[in-house]
């Protein structure tokens, strides 16, 4: 295998971790990042109910994230966990809505923008007031 080939692994199952009592978890989540790690946990720290949240991605080459979960009790781990997935969620729709209810105004910036550079082109490419300027100093 070459250095630029990625080899893929298997999938890795969402599995739980931990004896003891349900509000201290380890969530091991299958083919994820950093991204879903560090997000999930920076939801999980503004609960409340939690006591700690962290997470670790144990190598590069392998796609799992161990989230860690401690809460006060009654509220489980997991419980805490499915809260501050259907949170992330909700967020993402969130920013999913805006992005689309920008996007007819960014292509309609974007379309002028084109115009004016394929007018520009059309003259030549040149400016009119700026060179002078520059020509007269």
């Amino acid at each position: 295998m070459s250095v630029n080939e990625v080899k893929l692994t298997k999938a890795v199952p969402f599995t739980i971790r931990g004896t003891g009592p349900p509000s201290s978890r380890t969530f091991a989540i299958g083919n994820e990042d950093h991204t879903i790690g560090n997000a999930l946990r920076h939801i999980l720290l503004q609960n409340s109910k939690v006591e700690f949240a962290g997470y670790s991605v144990p190598h590069p080459a392998e796609p799992v994230v161990h989230l860690r979960v401690q809460t006060h009790e009654p509220t489980t781990a997991l419980q805490a966990l499915q809260e501050s997935c259907e949170t992330l969620f909700n967020q993402c729709e969130i920013v999913l809505s805006k992005i689309e209810e920008k996007l007819p105004e960014i292509k309609d910036d974007r379309e002028q923008l084109e115009a004016k550079l394929q007018e520009l082109q059309e003259d030549g490419g040149e400016f009119g007031d700026e060179d002078d300027a520059m020509e007269e100093d």
